[in-house]
């Protein structure tokens, strides 16, 4: 029986019939009315409009009395908000691009509303408070378990009465780029249900809990067990006031891109349970110096402060291994460096035996991270313990390493490679491993093992080949696949590694302008390469988007994808077939 319906409103209303449903209306002899429409959907839990305003009030009165889940987009016309009193048994409400100028205030006694219990507010306008006098929103706060607002950028504050967030447990709010504070001490005291609360990439906002300079409560949190803090580039404090914390289960602490976070508050802090303080969740780096405050000032102090531009930054050219000790280096984060060529030298490398992170982005006259400019003293660079590299909006950058020796990471899991429209092989090669036909380089060649990769994403790079040799690399532990915006990949995977996607669950390619298939067989008889291989057995996801010359998957009968939960094929007009009985054909 149908439970998850997304339509908009126009749509349901010719779905349901309503004409017709209001004929349908009978008389028992006792005179009672029986309302049909109850059986059009009666197991229906989940609705999603998205055209939530005007003919809304044109629906049944008993059209919604199961629903649990209602996700609405905003249409544009006038939405009245008592419409809500129909949803009995509401259980989660979700705004989406939503714009609360054009909400009807309601009247009448609001308490006829459900409690619901989640709310989900994302990309909403006009909306500057949660709650104040006479809000619609204020009056379904004090039941509420979760609630999560994003992008809303005009919100200033969730300012809230004393007990509207009673029974609050997660709170989550991330890109809201007006707010400067979450919360007024007097409502952060009242979430005494509070276990989760993150914050992430509100741009100005300077502190968590306001400082209010008539308030001199303790503020405990029994509850509280979880606080991550992300990308908050603003933040100095927690809270600025001189108050009292006590949080006496917050067991998880996690701070990371809070680069003028100085003191987490000035007043007594007790937290018990906790023990460190993550400073990166990829990496699980983890930093304590006994108590929160002093771990949140040694971790300023260690970055030597806020410095948001360097005015002139030269690196030691006579002899970096000698000046710059790195042999405990852990990551390397380098953002718009304007002046910068390259991050690495050969020398520089020998000391990098810590290293676990490189993310670049936004050095626009960047070539290679790791430039060769010395002669050879080893063929082959390792990085031991490297598991995630990031490279993102370099204009410039045409490769990672300008050298021809070979590259080996044991523990790289993940690469991410976006935005890097010069970007045509990972390393150097010879001329005679380019492709004889068509002389395209190869992003990854024999000379670049990355045995354990398990998340490969690569958005806009200038690469035709991603993968060419057989002995190139093992993808025997991919786990996800993303590519977008390559313009000259006319596939995906040669015939020969698909036996090795034994782990592959999510499989995303989106805006290919020229890929023509998704696995290119050459012609070799790829059934048989096949036939003694379990392939794509653990695919969840699978999408195609946007590929206007995608003729072929060439994917056969063997190819069951039991597994697949979600499958997308989008704006594929030359694609007839998903799966095919025979595959053989031409390069494309």
């Amino acid at each position: 029986m149908l439970k998850t319906l997304r339509t908009d409103s126009s749509a349901l209303l010719m779905i349901v019939g309503l004409e017709d449903v209001r004929l349908m209306q009978e008389r028992k002899g006792n005179g009672e009315v029986v309302m049909l429409v109850e059986e059009a959907f009666p197991n229906l839990e989940q609705l999603r409009l998205r055209d939530l305003s005007g003919d809304v009030d044109q629906f049944p009165p008993n059209l919604f009395l199961h629903i649990k889940l209602l996700k609405g987009h905003h249409g544009g016309s006038p939405f009245r908000f008592f419409f809500l009193r129909r949803f009995h048994n509401l259980k989660s409400l979700e705004f989406d691009n939503f714009d609360f100028k054009h909400v009807v205030p309601g009247k009448g006694d609001f308490g006829t509303l459900s409690p619901i219990k989640n709310l989900q507010l994302t990309s909403s306008k006009n909306l500057k408070h949660i709650w104040k006098k006479d809000s619609e929103l204020g009056h379904i706060l004090s039941n509420l378990q979760t609630l999560t607002i994003k992008n809303c950028d005009d919100l200033i504050n969730i300012g809230a009465l004393q007990l509207s967030f009673q029974n609050l447990t997660t709170l989550e709010v991330s890109y809201c780029k007006m707010m400067t504070n979450l919360v007024t001490p007097l409502v952060f005291e009242k979430m005494v249900q509070l276990i989760t609360m993150r914050v992430s990439v509100c741009t100005e906002m300077t502190e968590i809990v306001a400082n209010e300079r008539d308030y001199h409560q303790t503020i405990v949190l029994g509850n509280l067990k979880c606080l991550q803090l992300s990308n908050l580039k603003s933040l100095t404090s927690f809270c600025p006031g001189s108050y009292t914390f006590n949080f006496p289960c917050l067991e998880v602490v996690v701070v990371e891109g809070c680069p003028k976070l100085k003191i987490f508050s000035k007043g007594v802090l007790s937290t018990p349970q906790l023990q460190s303080v993550e400073q990166d969740s990829l990496i699980m780096k983890r930093c304590w110096a006994g108590d929160l405050n002093t771990t949140i000032q040694q971790l300023y102090i260690e970055k030597g402060g806020f410095n948001d531009r360097f005015q002139k930054l030269e690196i030691w050219k006579r002899n970096p291994q000698e000046i710059l000790e790195l042999k405990n280096l852990g990551r390397v984060e380098i953002n718009k460096c304007s002046s910068l060529k390259y991050i690495f030298t050969p020398s520089m490398l020998l000391s990098l035996k810590q290293l676990q992170l490189i993310m670049v982005k936004e050095c626009s006259i960047m070539e290679q991270v790791i430039r060769e400019n010395e002669e050879a003293t080893t063929h082959e660079f390792i990085f031991p313990k490297l598991s995630y590299v990031t490279i993102k909006a370099c204009s410039n950058l045409t490769k990672f390493y300008s050298g021809s020796r070979a590259l080996e990471f044991p523990k790289l899991i993940h690469i991410i490679i976006a935005e890097c429209p010069k970007m045509t092989t990972f390393s150097s090669s010879n001329s005679s491993e380019q492709d004889a036909e068509d002389n395209t380089t190869t992003l990854f060649y024999h000379k670049v093992a990355i045995p354990n990769l398990k998340h490969l994403t690569l958005s806009s790079i200038n690469i035709h080949k991603i993968w060419h040799h057989p002995s190139s690399l093992s993808l025997t532990h991919l786990w996800s696949l993303r590519v977008e915006g390559c313009h000259n990949l006319k596939y995906l995977f040669p015939s020969f590694l698909v036996k090795d996607l034994v782990e592959l669950k999510v499989l995303e390619i989106k805006d290919c302008n020229v890929m023509e298939q998704v696995l290119f067989t050459d012609g070799l008889g790829a059934e048989d390469q096949w036939r003694n291989h379990t392939i794509f057995s653990k695919l969840e996801r699978l999408s195609l988007e946007d590929l206007p010359k995608l003729k072929d998957t060439c994917f056969e009968n063997e190819f069951e994808f039991p597994c697949l939960r979600g499958l997308t094929l989008k704006n594929c007009p030359l694609l007839k077939t998903f799966i095919s009985k025979s595959v053989s054909g031409d390069e494309p």
